[in-house]
């Protein structure tokens, strides 16, 4: 039987701390190099109400597996707040599926059960945050296939490939060219990135194309 989501693609973290948890995964895991952006301002729909986040995100890849971590710097209430209820540290919080139709996961996803409690308001993309009453404590991302964050995801995959330890934390995004997007506060929602001259992600080998990888 194939999983409804297809191919988990990411894991997600939870952190009080990102820089300590960058470094935890880099010195005590080999995972690295990361790349972090911080204070971005993310217009979000937490339970159908519109808030404004102030995260700090940084993202690695374990072989083809990335690893993302997320730190929430303000009070406002969310999905990520409510993961660090009773948790002192570093843990996880989401598993991320990668899809080119996110809207027809999400619609399939409800007729099992799951119910939407977190998503973007603003791009890039699309991300939908799934729970399920039969165990809350278990959430799926939704994020689908935008031409830049598949070109994100591509070179941190890569640079991780070929990392060979040195400079372990890295501010801001690398480039499908090579070069570092710098981060700052509206690094990741910026149009500038939404609109650059980018190349769509190729098809997914034909092994990777499951109910979740569908064009």
């Amino acid at each position: 039987m194939q999983s409804i989501f297809g191919e988990v693609r990411q894991i997600g973290f939870m952190s009080r701390d990102i820089d300590s948890s960058m470094r935890f995964f880099a010195e005590s895991c080999g995972v690295g190099p990361w790349f972090v952006l911080r204070h971005l301002d993310a217009a979000m729909l937490y339970k159908g109400n519109a808030i404004q986040l102030d995260v700090s995100i940084a993202m690695a890849n374990c072989g083809d597996l990335q690893f993302e971590i997320v730190m929430q710097h303000n009070d406002t209430p969310s999905l990520y707040t409510d993961a660090l209820v009773g948790i002192p540290g570093l843990h996880i919080q989401h598993m991320g599926v990668w899809s080119r139709d996110v809207v027809r996961l999400q619609a399939a996803a409800h007729i099992r059960g799951w119910e939407t409690v977190f998503e973007t308001k603003s791009g890039p993309g699309k991300s939908i945050f799934l729970i399920h009453p039969g165990d809350p404590a278990v959430c799926i991302e939704l994020s689908d296939c935008d031409p830049f964050k598949d070109g994100v995801r591509e070179s941190v995959r890569s640079h991780a490939a070929e990392w060979d330890g040195s400079d372990p934390i890295r501010e801001g995004l690398p480039h499908w060219n090579g070069t570092v997007i710098a981060g700052n506060r509206r690094a990741l929602f910026s149009p500038i990135h939404h609109t650059a001259n980018v190349t769509p992600c190729p098809p997914m080998p034909e092994r990777d194309r499951g109910v979740g990888n569908e064009s």
